[in-house]
């Protein structure tokens, strides 16, 4: 009986066991409340309308306020203009349009232009909703070459582009012009006559009829004469007619710097009937520079003092002098400048003459008293010497700046 008892207590406790988390866990009412927590809520219907003030207004919203308002709006597709290319004293004309995409009329007022630049087209000073009007601007190229740029301005009633500048510009093309406006002949030497050529051309005239020149500035003996130019000569400067002007310079000219200058003036047909004179005799100036040198020789040695003298102090007759070599450059021009005599004193003195670059006019100067000179004293009265000379019609002795040439002073002992 006590074993019965024993197994029924130990069975009931199992169950008891088995069945009690379960029970517990269906029986804790927590979780149905956090259920109930995360379920969304309906909005109250009692809630008031948030009021916002005019600093938390939207973009968007102001936008909406101001389409709702009347007012202009000047819309442009072009405020500026090109035309490229033109002959000088052309008259043109270009129109420019201002479109209204308001909801109010477009009020337009004329303003300021450019000397050269003239408002015309400006009909109407109201412009109705969707409706578009016309600015028509004209413009005389009266500047001599070279860019063009001109304006006019229209002021509006548009709050937001108040003020409109139209601008017309472009390249003003001479109908006289030159391939060169300055002819330079630099460096020239006494018997040089070269010449030179320029191209007088124009590249919107058929034909440049009767051209004159008139002489500003002469050069004397400088000759400038006129030819007919090539199409081949044409092409290079884009011309529809021309002429080759030929500068020749004479060989006689004196040692310094000349300044020249010619104007050529064209009388073209087509042009006859022109307002304006100078429309109608375009006219350019070539300017000319010569700089004729005064020929001469330089020596690039420092053992030559200011007054042109070598010093060479005391030398032994027995041993003789160092050889000195000096440096020097003529100015032979086109003509080769060569040694044809040399002068000395005293004679014993071993001088010669040797080309570094004959066609440049570089030479060396070299100079020796020779072991077994004489005693004596050559200074004062009695000092060396050593001059150069050539039959170079320019340049017949070197150097020519004084009266005795080279100076050398020494003492054979």
């Amino acid at each position: 009986m006590p074993l019965i008892i024993l197994l029924i207590s130990v069975t009931t406790a199992g169950v008891l066991w088995l069945s009690g988390p379960f029970d517990s866990q269906s029986s804790n009412p927590a979780p149905e409340k956090e259920t109930k927590a995360a379920s969304p809520q309906k909005p109250s219907t009692t809630t008031k309308p948030v009021t916002k003030t005019e600093e938390e207004t939207p973009k968007q919203e102001k936008a909406a306020a101001k389409k709702n308002t009347a007012y202009p709006i000047a819309v442009t597709d072009e405020t500026s203009y090109n035309f490229g290319v033109l002959p000088r004293f052309t008259q043109a004309q270009h129109v420019f349009k201002i479109r209204n995409e308001g909801t109010a009329p477009l009020e337009l007022k004329q303003g300021p232009s450019s000397c050269s630049c003239t408002l015309l087209g400006l009909e109407t000073s109201k412009v109705l909703p969707g409706e578009t009007a016309e600015i028509k601007l004209e413009w005389t190229l009266k500047f001599k070459e070279g860019n063009f740029s001109q304006s006019a301005v229209i002021f509006t009633n548009d709050p937001d582009r108040k003020e409109i500048e139209f601008v017309v510009k472009g390249l003003t093309e001479t109908r006289l012009g030159l391939s060169e406006s300055k002819v330079v002949f630099s460096s020239l030497y006494p018997g040089d006559s070269p010449t030179k050529e320029v191209l007088l051309y124009s590249r919107t005239l058929k034909s440049l009829g009767e051209v004159t020149q008139t002489v500003k500035a002469s050069i004397p003996g400088v000759k400038v004469s006129l030819h007919e130019a090539s199409p081949e000569d044409l092409k290079a400067v884009e011309g529809r007619c021309g002429y080759i002007i030929k500068v020749e310079v004479p060989g006689d000219l004196e040692s310094e710097h000349h300044v020249g200058q010619v104007v050529f003036t064209a009388h073209p047909e087509e042009l006859a009937e022109e307002e304006e004179v100078e429309a109608r005799t375009p006219e350019v100036a070539l300017n000319i520079d010569l700089r004729v040198k005064d020929p001469g020789a330089t020596f690039f040695s420092t053992l030559i003092d200011g007054w042109g003298r070598i010093k060479l102090g005391e030398v032994s007759s027995a041993e003789g002098s160092e050889l000195l070599k000096l440096n020097f450059r003529v100015d032979q021009g086109s003509t080769p400048w060569k040694v044809t005599n040399i002068r000395k004193y005293p004679k014993f003195l071993d001088v010669k003459v040797v080309p570094l670059d004959a066609d440049r006019g570089m030479f060396q100067l070299q100079i020796q008293v020779p072991p077994g000179a004489p005693s004596g004293n050559y200074y004062g009265q009695t000092i060396g010497h050593i001059v150069l000379e050539s039959d170079h019609p320019y340049i017949p002795r070197v150097p020519s700046e004084n009266r005795i040439g080279i100076a050398l002073e020494f003492h054979v002992k």
